[in-house]
């Protein structure tokens, strides 16, 4: 079998039908353009295109790999699930250095223009290991299913706010001159999206007003909360753990789960929590990671005391709304983790995967649960439907899933598939798989009796699973008892004077940004000068980056950056220019800081008022 028909053989896995659809683009794409293949002179065989008489090289004839390097090594460091968008193969070099030399887990968009040069990438590549470790998305110019529409449907799950700090972009060498029309169109697809999702550089309060608001709304009901590793200590290890999502198919046996009730851990997430209180279900808990998820979701007296895990970063407004005990584990957040760290507890982290209901899932394994079953996890349409009935309507409407992409299904051979449910999928095969070579007790069941089908688990009716499973009768909520909040006396008493100092910290963060954007306007002027003194160049860029430095050390600055890095995602258009001259680079470089560091204190000022009307709303709470 050839490297081509392998290839072949691993998108159609991966993506049905494609290599169908490949066959039928072959035949009928039409392009002037003159693909010629030829060698480096290291041997490495390279691609050259001809368009109106003149050569275009997709590799360096010298060296194939070094750019490829030095370009990742550009890259910084990626985040597990975060989208790397990529125009062309024609030097695969690129992808194979991303792929490879790439840990975590990644999710890469490759639009490729020229179908032609898409068939010679797969003539010298080996797909499998590479979309084994990650997902790829293939996007092809001529390709059924792939017109611009559907384009906007598959990247739409992929460009939202929690993911734009963290994503990345790439036009291979070449492309935008060989292809600028459809080059030009692709990224305009990406920022027009970007734009959708209310990201905008000059309205800082649109940033605010969820991940930033949301952080410092909650960070109070830390003084009172939990961790998560407070459960290892009294949750039963010889119990499953029941993670109940809200999809379709749980509308089929969501009665069902009556007979788990006191025999397992049953965890719901945000979305099904009204279905379970309307069929007479209290979850032992319900998981919220959402920070723009609406309060009329959980809006039921029932609701108020069932024990919370959440993200800091999660709507506030259900925070505010609940009254039941809190559970909190590490993400990363400087200014929780000062206080966890007052706790003397064991940090505790949770793989997230991207969905609350994978969030669930990855905290049932943290604590030593070795038997998890999946309720309503369907990661996919089914019967045409994102959500069970009852959850954001009494009766989910039904939608054309034509264009769709399809996977294999737990009672169907194919069913229909978004791509963030996708990037899910994926996510659970993975971790289940991790989980079974380190333990091999751990099992999971897939009890959702409909949607995808998740590898190395065992599929069942819900009945069924409860049968064999749910053998000991236990009391959750009598568990929960025996816990006390995570910060004794003195340390509640630190971290009430910590969070009150917040507001000066941003304070002291706007004067900073003031100053070190006075140095950005010292060296546009030096810059500005005909003839430049390299020493006093080199002298404001010492103190610039001293400045940048200091600033990036501050707790406040956490949340700043997580604001801009959004906005700097959308203007980055610039980013493949070089300058010819030290005035001209020193400029550059001086106009973008100067931008930077006035958005930086604007942001302070604001995030710092905002601070001080919390603090005066939660004055009760933190006594």
């Amino acid at each position: 079998m050839t490297i081509y028909e392998k290839n072949l053989r691993t998108l159609s896995k991966h993506y049905p039908q494609m290599d169908v659809l490949l066959q039928k683009a072959k035949e009928n794409f039409q392009t002037d353009l003159k693909i010629i293949e030829e060698y480096s002179f290291d041997g490495t065989p390279i691609i050259k295109v001809e368009k109106q008489g003149k050569l275009y090289y997709l590799n360096g004839k010298r060296d194939t790999t070094e750019p490829a390097k030095m370009w990742l090594k550009g890259l910084g460091s990626l985040a597990t699930n975060a989208p790397v968008f990529m125009v062309g193969v024609g030097n695969s070099t690129y992808l194979k250095e991303l792929v490879e030399n790439t840990e975590n887990h990644i999710t890469i968009v490759i639009y490729e223009p020229c179908l032609p040069i898409f068939l010679k990438f797969l003539e010298r590549v080996e797909l499998e290991k590479w979309m084994e470790k990650h997902l790829l998305v293939f996007l092809l110019e001529g390709v059924e299913g792939m017109d611009s529409d559907n384009i906007i449907t598959i990247l739409k799950p992929l460009i939202k706010y929690e993911l734009l700090p963290f994503s990345r972009y790439f036009v291979l060498p070449n492309y935008d001159v060989l292809f600028s029309e459809q080059v030009i169109s692709f990224m305009k697809i990406i920022r027009d999206l970007a734009f959708r999702d209310r990201i905008n550089y000059n309205t800082q309060s649109q940033f605010s007003k969820t991940f930033v608001k949301n952080v410092l709304n909650n960070l109070p009901y830390i003084l009172d909360a939990y961790k998560t590793t407070q459960l290892v200590e009294v949750i039963p290890r010889d119990i499953p753990g029941i993670v109940v999502a809200a999809g379709p198919s749980l509308n089929k046996n969501i009665n069902d789960l009556k007979l788990a009730k006191g025999r397992a851990f049953i965890i719901a997430v945000d979305t099904a929590v009204k279905p379970l209180l309307d069929a007479g279900i209290v979850p032992d808990m319900f998981a919220l990671v959402d920070g723009e998820k609406p309060l009329m979701l959980v809006e039921r007296d029932e609701a108020k005391q069932i024990p919370l895990i959440a993200t800091l970063s999660a709507a506030s407004e259900i925070f505010q709304y609940h009254t039941g005990m809190k559970f909190f584990y590490n993400e990363g957040f400087r200014y929780a983790e000062r206080i966890f760290a007052e706790a003397e507890m064991p940090f505790g982290e949770i793989c997230t995967g991207g969905s609350v209901a994978t969030h669930v899932f990855s905290l049932f394994h943290k604590i030593g649960i070795q038997h998890i079953i999946l309720v309503g996890q369907d990661l996919a349409l089914t019967n045409n439907r994102t959500h069970a009935d009852g959850t954001f309507q009494e009766k989910m409407e039904e939608i054309d899933t034509t264009g769709y992409m399809k996977v294999e299904g737990n009672y169907e051979k194919e069913v229909p598939i978004r791509l963030d449910f996708k990037t899910y999928l994926e996510w659970y095969n993975r971790y289940i798989k991790g989980c079974k070579e380190n333990d091999k007790d751990f099992c999971v069941i897939n009890a959702t009796e409909g949607g995808a089908r998740i590898q190395n688990t065992e599929v069942m009716t819900l009945k069924e699973a409860i049968k064999r499973e749910c053998r000991k009768e236990v009391d959750i909520q009598e568990c929960f008892g025996k816990l006390k909040p995570m910060l004794n006396k003195e340390g509640r008493k630190w971290s009430v004077e910590y969070i009150r100092g917040i507001p000066g910290d941003f304070k002291k963060l706007s004067i900073e940004a003031l100053k070190t954007k006075g140095l950005y306007q010292r060296l546009d002027e030096l810059c500005n000068k005909k003839n430049i003194d390299k020493k006093e160049y080199l002298k404001i860029l010492n103190k610039i980056g001293e400045s940048v430095a200091k600033i990036e050390a501050g707790d406040s600055y956490q949340l700043v950056c997580s604001t801009l890095m959004n906005a700097e995602f959308i203007l980055k258009n610039e980013q493949f220019l070089k300058e010819e001259s030290i005035q001209e680079e020193g400029r550059e470089v001086a106009r973008k800081g100067v931008i930077y560091m006035e958005s930086v204190r604007k942001c302070a000022i604001l995030f710092e008022e905002m601070m001080e009307g919390i603090l005066k709303k939660v004055l009760p709470i933190l006594g």
